[in-house]
């Protein structure tokens, strides 16, 4: 019952409306700060941390993922698009920088750190190319 009040006052206020929209991209934005700054601290151990607690923007990070996703309006139907060049280029880069920072992170363990990293290399290609495919193009 909440869902769909929350779904007409969203339609029919903009100011509402212009709230939920601000929230989205600031959720965006700090989510991708957060996880940029915590690859840094997990790469150069101590420069992030005596300036920033990361804790603190991990929990607004959090809330606002919250308000979002109680106020995203309902999907009627999830449209299916074409994986582009650009697309596939992406998620390859992103599995190959995902699997290296897993090595690093875990090649003392020796030769099942390879593995490791290239299984979950496979997974953020896969991963990646499904969540693609199945967003909607507007």
């Amino acid at each position: 019952m909440k869902i769909r009040k929350l779904a007409q006052l969203r339609r029919e206020n903009k100011c509402f409306r212009w709230l939920v929209e601000l929230c989205q991209e600031v959720f965006i934005m700090l989510l991708v700060t957060y996880l940029l700054l915590l690859l840094v601290e997990t790469i150069w151990e101590g420069s992030v941390s005596p300036h920033l607690n990361l804790n603190y923007l991990l929990i607004v990070v959090i809330a606002l993922g919250v308000i979002v996703v109680v106020t995203m309006p309902e999907r009627v139907e999830e449209e299916k698009r074409q994986l582009g060049r650009k697309d596939i280029i992406m998620a390859v880069c992103a599995a190959l920088a995902g699997a290296a920072i897993v090595w690093y992170k875990t090649k003392e363990i020796g030769w099942v750190s390879y593995l490791i990293s290239a299984i979950s290399g496979v997974l953020i290609v896969l991963l990646s190319l499904l969540i693609m495919r199945s967003e909607d193009e507007g």
